[in-house]
């Protein structure tokens, strides 16, 4: 007798059992581990994970979570080997969460957080081919599954942020969206995003949601959105929130540095949590070294090299061998500003603004004019008056066109900080006049400020011919950010002057 299809049908018979089996649990421990995993003690949700599995095994929320925590590491720790180890057991865990029913909600929810998580992780080590397709096949199953669960409230979060970059994607790639047809924009996400934020306060079963509604809301805010009431009540949750949470920690320590608190920022540095228990954010250490700069501390040099000596990944290390270099010339050594520099065209790459800006510096082999240097770093330390002060000192000193042009966009940005509009008008004018033929990105980051300005004042017509502006010259340094916020403020403009 041949026992082999009888073998096989026996095999499929037990392993169709356990597919049907698969649920999911959203009990006391696996909340524990995803409130871990988002504040980062990858250890403690480890161990409440292996627990969770023991007692029910067909709990695939914890292979959902286990995707989570890896995805955070490989994003956080930009290390390639880590990210392919990962990426050897997606398949295994995106395999057991399709055995879930299709009538349950979160089946298609979670697959579709799996894929916009990889996609980000492939766009990060510049598989991009890849990462537009998962971004598609995220898209796809997000969408369908909104049309089937209309009032499943944690589908909003993945279709927020999934609008948000979609709403991001440059110019010149517009076209593939078209031809896949997917459509979406930044004020439709944060709305989604929002929405979640709002039911995770209101309603105790979706609490968990928070922290990551506050995060994502946080870097959408301070990145490409003018309104500071905004970020100041997502404040108001992160300083309730941020204790013991590194994640959510170095969120508040973003919003402090952008809004120009350094000695706020600097305290806080000190009560972050960065012991055992937490996975290593070296980019912190690069952030520490951003405050000690802004207050003219030569010792900043120290928190970069620490930074590049532990970090593995490619972002940012170019910036920070600049920034080596500018705390030479703080304390008057040319020759190591120059071996700085000779560090930038070697390592690191070229993705982000900065990086792309510190290497532009590298191949100019020139030194900056440690005036307009020091009023750089003072202004976005918020020390306004002293960066001021600076500027006047070294007005009449100025030959370059470039010096010229960088001075006029300083004292914009200073006069924009104190509230002199006026005179932040008209040294952004005279910014855009000097510089509009200019590869630097001043005309364009002041035609953006003159939009902002506009828009805060309601003078829409004006602030689109601004932006408008922006988008038009041709420029290399931070373009794509300078350019993405250009672009979604339009978008905006045109929304409020419809309504």
């Amino acid at each position: 007798m041949n026992r082999k299809p009888l073998t096989l049908l026996i095999l499929f018979l037990f392993f169709a059992s356990m597919v049907a089996a698969q649920t999911i649990r959203m009990d006391s421990l696996s909340l524990k581990a995803y409130s871990h995993i988002m504040a980062l003690r990858f250890e403690k949700a480890q161990k409440l994970l292996l627990q969770e599995s023991n007692q029910f095994p067909d709990n695939v929320y914890v292979e959902y979570l286990k995707n989570s925590q890896l995805f955070l590491a490989c994003f956080i720790s930009e290390d390639k080997n880590r990210f392919n180890l990962a990426n050897e057991g997606f398949d295994d865990r995106y395999d057991k969460i399709t055995g879930l029913n299709n009538d349950n909600p979160y089946k298609q929810y979670l697959l579709s957080n799996m894929n916009l998580q990889w996609a980000l992780l492939r766009i990060r080590f510049g598989q991009y081919f890849t990462a537009a397709l998962e971004i598609n096949r995220a898209y796809r199953q997000l969408t369908t599954n909104k049309k089937r669960f209309p009032h499943f409230i944690p589908n909003q979060l993945s279709l927020g942020i999934l609008h948000v970059i979609l709403g991001l994607v440059p110019d010149q790639y517009q076209w593939m969206l078209h031809l896949v047809s997917m459509e979406g924009n930044v004020e439709q996400g944060k709305k989604e995003i929002y929405s979640v934020l709002d039911a995770g306060l209101q309603n105790r079963d979706l609490a968990y949601l928070v922290p990551e509604a506050l995060f994502y809301l946080g870097f959408i805010e301070l990145n490409l959105s003018p309104d500071a009431h905004n970020l100041e009540r997502l404040m108001t949750h992160l300083d309730a929130r941020s204790q013991q949470n590194l994640l959510l920690s170095f969120l508040k320590l973003d919003i402090l540095m952008h809004h120009h608190q350094n000695e706020a920022a600097l305290a806080f540095i000190k009560t972050i949590p960065r012991s055992k228990a937490y996975f290593p954010f070296y980019y912190l250490d690069y952030l520490k070294g951003d405050c000690l700069l802004r207050k003219l501390n030569p010792r900043a040099m120290d928190s970069y090299l620490y930074f590049l000596h532990h970090f593995k990944g490619n972002n940012y290390r170019k910036d920070a061998w600049l920034k080596c270099g500018w705390a030479a010339l703080l304390e008057g050594d040319t020759l190591q500003y120059f071996q700085y520099l000779d560090s930038i065209r070697v390592d690191g790459a070229e993705t982000v603004g900065a990086d792309k800006a510190a290497q532009l510096a590298a191949e100019r082999k020139t030194v900056p004019n440690l005036q307009l240097l020091k009023a750089r770093l003072l202004y976005d330390g918020g020390y306004f008056i002293e960066a001021k002060k600076i500027l006047g000192q070294s007005d009449a000193n100025l030959s370059k066109t470039d010096e010229r042009l960088e001075w006029a966009y300083r004292s914009g940005r200073i006069e924009q900080a104190i509230h002199h509009l006026p005179e932040a008008k008209k040294f952004y004018t005279q910014c855009l006049s000097l510089g509009k033929n200019s590869p630097r990105y001043f005309a364009a980051n002041a035609a953006l400020q003159m939009g902002q300005i506009y828009e805060n004042q309601d003078s829409l017509a004006a602030a689109e011919q601004y932006y408008t502006i922006c988008l038009e010259l041709n420029f290399k340094e931070y373009r794509n950010s300078i350019r993405g916020k250009a672009k979604e403020a339009l978008f905006r403009i045109q929304h409020k002057i419809d309504d």
